[in-house]
C-alpha cells in the first residue's frame, strides 16, 4: 500500500470533509422538524444519503485490512447498500401500518416497498455491472477475463434468483421465505468468512485512512461509520416521504418515482466505488461486489421486507402482492436470470456491457404491467436463446478454479 504526498494527503482529507460536511444539511433539517417544500425537501435529504453513503463505502474499504478478502468483500457490498436497506425498512414499515389483515387490501404503501427493492436490483445489473465491463474495455480495449471468480457469488445469486420464482409463483414473500432469504444470506457471510486475507488495494480517502496508525485508524473507521448511519437514519423517511409529495404534486407516479428516484440515490455511491475499482485496474473487485451486493438484496433485503413489515404490522405476516408488484418481481428475476446466463463464461466484452444497459435503458421507457410482463419474457427468452446456441454455459456456472 502505497504512502500519498503530503500535499495529496491534505487534498483527501479535504474531499471526505466536504462530503462530511454535505451530509450536515440534511441532518439538521431533519432534527429541526421543518416542513420545507418537498422537492427541496427530497433534494437535501437525498444528498445527506449520498455523503453518508460515500463516507461509509470509504470505511468499509479501510476495514478489509483487519478481514478476510471474501468476508471483506461480501461485508463491503453490504454496507455500502445500508442507505438502501434503510429506506426499504420505512418504507416496510408505512406497508406493515397501513395493511388491513382482515381486508387484506394491497395498500399504495405495500406497492412503494416492492417497487424500491426491485427497481434497485435491476439498477445493480443494468447500470451497475454495465458500467463496469464497458469501463474496462474503453480503459483497456481487452476482454474483462474473471475466469475463476465470483464463484461463490455466482452460485449465491443463483439460488436467491429462483427463490424469486417461488415468490412470483405465490405471489407473496411469505414469512417462511423470508427465513429461508435471511438463511441463505447468512451462510453466504459464513463461507465468506473461511477465505484467505488479502491486502486491499486502497486509494484516495480509504488510502489515507489505512496509512494511520492503527489504533487512530480503527477509531477513524468507527467515527465513519456511526456518523454516516446517523445521517442516512435521519434523512430515509423525510427522503422518502419527499418522493411521495412531489409525486403527488406533479402527478407522476408514484410507484416509478419510488422505483428508480430513490435507488440512484442510495446505490450511486456504490457505483461509483466499483467504477474506481474499475479505473484502477481491479476491475475484479469492482465487479464482485456489485454481484455480491445483488445477493444480498435478493436475500437479505427482500426478506427483511417481511420482517419489518410483520414488526410494524403487530403479528406475523407475509408480504402479499398484487399482480403488478408479482410482475415486477418476475422482471427482476428475469433480468437476473438472463444476466447471470449472460456472464457465465466470466469472459466479458464490451457487446456483454452494451447489452444489459441497451436492455436496462429501454425497459425504462415502458411502465405499464402489460409491457413490463413482455419484457420479463424477452429476458427469460434471451437466457433460453443463449443456452440452446451455447450449452456450456450452463457448465460454466459450476465453480471454477482460477
Amino acid at each position: 500500500m502505497a504512502a500519498e504526498a503530503p500535499t495529496a494527503n491534505g487534498k483527501v482529507w479535504a474531499t471526505m470533509a466536504l462530503i462530511a460536511l454535505g451530509a450536515v444539511p440534511a441532518g439538521a433539517l431533519r432534527l429541526s422538524g421543518a416542513h420545507i417544500d418537498p422537492i427541496v425537501g427530497a433534494m437535501i435529504y437525498g444528498g445527506g444519503i449520498v455523503c453518508g453513503a460515500f463516507l461509509l463505502s470509504w470505511a468499509a474499504e479501510v476495514a478489509e485490512m483487519d478481514i478476510s478478502g471474501s468476508l471483506a468483500i461480501a461485508l463491503l457490498a453490504l454496507i455500502a447498500v445500508l442507505p438502501e436497506y434503510t429506506i426499504e425498512a420505512v418504507l416496510a414499515w408505512d406497508a406493515g401500518a397501513s395493511y388491513n389483515p382482515a381486508t387484506q387490501v394491497i395498500t399504495d404503501e405495500m406497492a412503494r416497498a416492492a417497487a424500491n427493492v426491485t427497481g434497485a436490483n435491476r439498477l445493480l445489473i443494468g447500470l451497475g455491472w454495465s458500467s463496469v465491463i464497458l469501463i474496462y474495455w474503453l480503459k483497456r480495449r481487452e476482454k474483462l477475463d474473471l475466469r475463476g471468480e465470483m464463484n461463490l457469488e455466482i452460485s449465491m445469486l443463483i439460488i436467491a434468483t429462483a427463490i424469486m420464482g417461488l415468490i412470483v409463483v405465490f405471489q407473496q414473500v411469505s414469512i417462511i421465505l423470508a427465513v429461508v432469504l435471511i438463511g441463505v444470506y447468512l451462510a453466504y457471510l459464513w463461507i465468506s468468512s473461511t477465505g484467505e486475507s488479502e491486502e486491499p488495494e486502497l486509494i484516495g480517502v480509504a488510502l489515507v485512512i489505512g496509512s494511520l496508525p492503527v489504533a487512530r485508524r480503527r477509531a477513524t473507521v468507527v467515527l465513519m461509520f456511526l456518523y454516516a448511519a446517523a445521517v442516512i437514519l435521519l434523512a430515509a423517511e423525510p427522503f422518502v416521504h419527499g418522493l411521495v409529495e412531489t409525486g403527488a404534486e406533479f402527478g407522476i407516479d408514484e410507484f416509478i418515482l419510488i422505483q428508480w428516484i430513490a435507488p440512484l440515490a442510495s446505490e450511486s455511491p456504490e457505483i461509483i466505488i466499483a467504477v474506481l475499482f474499475t479505473l484502477r485496474s481491479n476491475p475484479q473487485a469492482g465487479l464482485t461486489t456489485l454481484v455480491s451486493s445483488e445477493v444480498n438484496q435478493l436475500t437479505l433485503l427482500v426478506g427483511s421486507i417481511t420482517i419489518v413489515f410483520s414488526i410494524s404490522a403487530g403479528e406475523v405476516l407475509s408480504f402479499p402482492l398484487d399482480d403488478r408488484q408479482s410482475i415486477e418481481f418476475m422482471l427482476t428475476a428475469a433480468v437476473s436470470a438472463f444476466a447471470i446466463i449472460l456472464i457465465a463464461p466470466r469472459v466479458l466484452g464490451p457487446r456483454v456491457g452494451l447489452v444489459l444497459l441497451g436492455l436496462f435503458i429501454v425497459h425504462l421507457f415502458f411502465s405499464d404491467s402489460g409491457q413490463r410482463l413482455i419484457f420479463s419474457y424477452i429476458y427469460f427468452g434471451l437466457a433460453i436463446f443463449l443456452i440452446v446456441v451455447d450449452r456450456g454455459r450452463i457448465r460454466q456456472l459450476i465453480p471454477q478454479r482460477p
